[in-house]
């Protein structure tokens, strides 16, 4: 093995498409809302929130992914709890 081979052990490359599947806890940032449910991007990637607080936006929080369409990169969660809020 290199020292070049030895140097990249380990690395990949992150997609802007992540996977996911029902029963994933994650942690987001919520973005924004979209006809009248919260939403959280995660790369290309979008998060429709179920029962997320009404001042959700621009906060960090736990969910619960209910449902995943690994075609569309497109799903379902339902909020946990706040963990912080933006550093913006």
């Amino acid at each position: 093995m290199s020292v070049f081979d030895k140097f990249l052990a380990g690395w990949s490359f992150r997609g802007s498409t992540p996977d996911y599947a029902a029963g994933d806890v994650l942690e987001v940032m919520v973005t924004g809302e979209e006809g009248g449910a919260h939403v959280a991007r995660i790369g290309d990637s979008t998060l429709r929130i179920a029962d997320a607080p009404d001042d959700a936006v621009n906060t960090r929080i736990v969910v619960d992914v209910e449902s995943w369409d690994d075609s569309a990169h497109t799903g379902r969660a339902t909020y946990r709890k706040t963990v912080g809020e933006s550093a913006f």
